[in-house]
Order: C-alpha cells, then sequence, then structure tokens
C-alpha cells in the first residue's frame, strides 16, 4: 500500500492519498515537498522504486529483505538509511500513561507473563531525495501510523522542509528506543529486588532472555548513533541548519538511550553472579546442615553399633537400667552435640 503525503509550497496546499495514482512527475519538482509511505508493497509497488523514484535495484533488493544491521549508503542524489523499528507489546501502551500505571502493569507482567518483555525488532528502510522521503517498511509500524495520524492534522515539518520529514520520521522511532528503554530499566530493577528479597526460581532464565534483548537492542543502536553523526557532520548531505539542531537531539537520545542498555548490561551481569552466588551460599548451608546433623549422629551410631554386636556376655544386657543406660548416653551426646555446633553457628 502507497500512501502519498504532498506539500505545495506555492499554493500552500497539503494533500493526501493512497495508490499509485498519487505519484506524478509533478511532485519531483523543487515546488512540492513529498513523504511517500510504501506499507508491506507488492512486486509491483516496489518496481516503481526503480521506475518512477529511479532509485538503483540494489537498495530496492535491500529492502526487501530484513537487515541485521542498520546501514547508511550514499547515492548520487539520494541517501538510503535503513532504521530498526523497535517495539515492546507492554510499552505501546505507556505513552498516555501516569508512572503509578507504567510500574502497574510492569509488575503485572513481570509475574505473569514475562514474554511480554521480548523486543521486536522489524525494519524501515528511508530513502531521502531532494525534496521527498520514501519510507518502506513489511508490517504496520505504531510509530508510522501515530506519524501518519499526526501529519494529516498538522503539516508544519512539510512547510519546514524535506529535513523535517526526516527528522520527525525518526524522531518517532526513536521515541520508541525511549519507551523500551524505560520499561527495561525497571524490569532489571524489580529483578534485582527479587534477587535480593526472594531468590525465587527461575531468575537465570529470564536474566538470559533479558541479556540477548540488550545485545539486539545494543547492536541497532550503535549504528543508528553512527548514521546520525554521519548526516549531522557531513556537508555534503546539506543538512539545513535548523533542522541539524533537531537532529542532535534525536543524536543525544539515542546517546542516552545506549548508555542505559549498557549500564543494564553491567548489571544484569552483577544480578546475575549475585545471583548464582546466593543459589551457592544456600546450597553451602544445606551441606554443612546435613553434615552437622550426620556428625551428630556418628557417636550415636556408634553407641548403637556397640551394643548392636551379636556377643553373649555383654555386661550391660543382664543389668536392669541397661535399656535406660543407653537412652541416657544418646540423649547426652545428642544435646551437647546440639549445643556445640548451635554456638558454631552450624545449624
Amino acid at each position: 500500500m502507497i500512501s502519498v503525503y504532498s506539500y505545495d509550497t506555492k499554493k500552500d496546499n497539503f494533500t493526501y492519498g493512497q495508490g499509485i495514482s498519487f505519484l506524478s512527475e509533478e511532485l519531483k519538482t523543487q515546488d512540492f515537498t513529498n513523504w511517500v509511505d510504501l506499507q508491506n508493497p507488492t512486486d509491483e509497488e516496489y518496481a516503481i522504486l526503480e521506475s518512477f523514484f529511479k532509485f538503483h535495484p540494489l537498495a530496492v533488493e535491500d529492502c526487501k529483505h530484513f537487515s541485521l544491521f542498520p546501514k547508511f549508503d550514499e547515492y548520487d542524489d539520494y541517501l538510503f538509511i535503513v532504521f530498526h523499528d523497535i517495539q515492546m507489546n507492554l510499552a505501546d501502551g505507556f505513552f498516555n500513561c501516569s508512572d503509578e500505571e507504567k510500574y502497574a502493569k510492569l509488575k503485572t507482567a513481570y509475574a505473569e507473563n514475562f514474554d511480554a518483555f521480548e523486543l521486536k525488532i522489524s525494519e524501515i528502510d528511508i530513502f531521502t531525495t531532494s525534496n521527498t522521503i520514501v519510507t518502506v517498511h513489511g508490517e504496520a509500524l505504531t510509530a508510522i501510523d501515530r506519524l501518519s495520524e499526526k501529519f494529516k492534522k498538522r503539516i508544519k515539518a512539510f512547510k519546514n522542509g524535506r529535513d523535517f520529514i526526516l527528522h520527525e520520521i525518526t524522531d518517532a522511532i526513536v521515541d520508541q528506543y525511549v519507551q523500551v528503554s524505560y520499561v527495561l530499566d525497571e524490569v532489571v530493577e524489580i529483578l534485582e529486588d527479587e534477587v535480593i528479597t526472594k531468590c525465587a526460581r527461575g531468575i537465570n532464565d529470564k536474566i538470559v532472555r533479558l541479556k540477548r534483548d540488550f545485545l539486539l537492542f545494543r547492536r541497532s543502536l550503535m549504528h543508528e548513533k553512527s548514521i546520525m553523526e554521519k548526516l549531522m557532520f557531513g556537508p555534503q548531505y546539506k543538512i539545513s541548519k535548523r533542522a541539524l539542531y533537531y537532529l542532535k537531539d534525536i543524536h543525544d537520545h539515542l546517546m542516552r538511550v545506549f548508555d542505559s542498555v549498557e549500564i543494564n548490561r553491567e548489571m544484569l551481569s552483577i544480578i546475575l553472579d549475585a545471583y548464582l552466588s546466593t543459589m551457592s551460599n544456600q546450597m553451602n548451608k544445606a551441606m554443612m546442615k546435613l553434615t552437622t546433623i550426620a556428625t551428630i549422629f556418628m557417636p550415636l551410631t556408634f553407641v548403637a553399633g556397640i551394643y548392636g554386636m551379636n556377643f553373649k556376655n555383654f555386661p550391660e544386657i543382664e543389668w536392669q537400667y541397661g535399656y535406660l543406660y543407653v537412652w541416657i548416653v544418646f540423649i547426652a551426646i545428642g544435646v551437647y552435640s546440639y549445643n556445640y555446633f548451635r554456638k558454631k553457628e552450624l545449624i
């Protein structure tokens, strides 16, 4: 599906439509500022990228396959950028929630459905020409849908030019990063509290899953920081000075999210070490108690073994109080051993 957003700078007229029919050669002139969005494009719509926009076949081919790494390619008269859209089901509903509501949702999901914290990484391909931004993505993206509704009501970005449309698109994506980062920050804190207070089972599985998510998140952020730096510091890309400040703001957000991811990765390693150490200590305490109990019963077993031997002449066997005598010995040894090990804090 092709969605075409066009602003005629001469007539101060904004138009929106869906379908190939809304593309015309007139849109290529500098009188128009455009955003063309292709969602789950067909083969015919992919062909439009080559025939109408004259994009390189290799770039169009990249749009058809998921790229593990964000990338930045420069062609003669346009740029090709691959960004990752990172979503989390739980984070999608956080934009209009208070901090208390967010934390309540987090605690519920942590206790009942840890799968809600799994990251979903999609690709969004961005072509930047002199007056047009073309985005290509497979599935519907929350950031793009939200941005589409915003543009239909407020066309200020189109009036400010192509660079501001690029800013709006990347900003919408990075805003989601911030929400996802917030959720992961809170999950790590909950996990830390659980390790310290409960040391519940299954924590190591959660830690491993979170470490994987942070690794994927970091991989995308690392390359996207580099992309934004190229846009900002490359004069050949002709980013307007006004838009440059906004792109720097996006770069700052990426830096903060990247730092948060790095810190949380270190925290997860510390939490995992603490968890394994706690489990090891608990195991040592259990083994110590079992060893102490076995030690207490060793002299009792020795006495019982002596009087359990099959010999005829035992003085105590003919004694009227022999049985009581043995029990007194058992109890005395047991009480003494118990008090001794308790003073040593072994039980």
